[in-house]
């Protein structure tokens, strides 16, 4: 090899390893198998909901007195950036929790796939209501098969940025600290009878994260 060739080869490897280092380093939050890194949480007035995983998805159900809660993470985060595919039976009152606090309340982008619902909008429980109501959520939304949902959260107070199967659903900048800045992710069973159908389940899979400034 002459030394104008290996100068060019040294500097394609450098480029190469370079951009190896920078590509983002996405962490997988479920396993497809277990719900190893997940946790039931009693909050919302109930003990969780029932949890298991079944064709590679977690799918969730209420308990049999109608009550839900949270399946949420062990870990807590901060700003990051979410992605995940759902699936929704109707009806299904459920959400993806973010910044969650030990009493379950956080920012939560909705799955209510229910009369009066809305997908993909932005949700504060116990500290605003609604944040930001997306009204053309079904022109977006899949009835039938799998939707993807990726959320981006950073700052204090939060930039919040959704998008529903693509589209934006959601852009907003918080004026108020309303949760801690890092806190659990969560998924949602909403409890009540009026919210959720007698065979409904709600279903996530390939769930993955991507921690921002890390």
């Amino acid at each position: 090899m002459t030394k104008a060739k290996w100068c060019g080869f040294a500097v394609a490897l450098v480029i190469a390893c370079t951009c190896v280092l920078a590509a983002p380093r996405w962490q997988k939050l479920f396993d497809g198998k277990t719900m190893k890194g997940w946790r039931l949480m009693a909050v919302h007035g109930g003990r969780g909901g029932v949890w298991t995983v079944e064709k590679g998805a977690l799918v969730g159900n209420q308990d049999t007195d109608h009550t839900g809660g949270l399946l949420g993470t062990e870990q807590k985060f901060g700003d990051l950036e979410i992605e995940l595919e759902f699936q929704a039976d109707y009806p299904v009152d459920s959400g993806l929790f973010l910044r969650t606090r030990d009493d379950g309340m956080g920012y939560q982008i909705t799955i209510d796939y229910r009369d009066g619902g809305t997908v993909g909008s932005l949700y504060a429980p116990a500290a605003g209501g609604f944040l930001v109501q997306y009204a053309d959520w079904k022109q977006a939304y899949k009835e039938k098969g799998w939707n993807k949902l990726r959320v981006r959260i950073e700052g204090q107070p939060a930039h919040i940025t959704a998008w529903l199967n693509g589209v934006k659903t959601i852009d907003f900048q918080d004026t108020e600290e309303r949760y801690p800045h890092e806190g659990y992710i969560g998924l949602q069973v909403h409890g009540g009878e009026g919210a959720w159908g007698e065979n409904s389940r709600v279903r996530f899979r390939n769930i993955r994260i991507l921690q921002l400034g890390k």
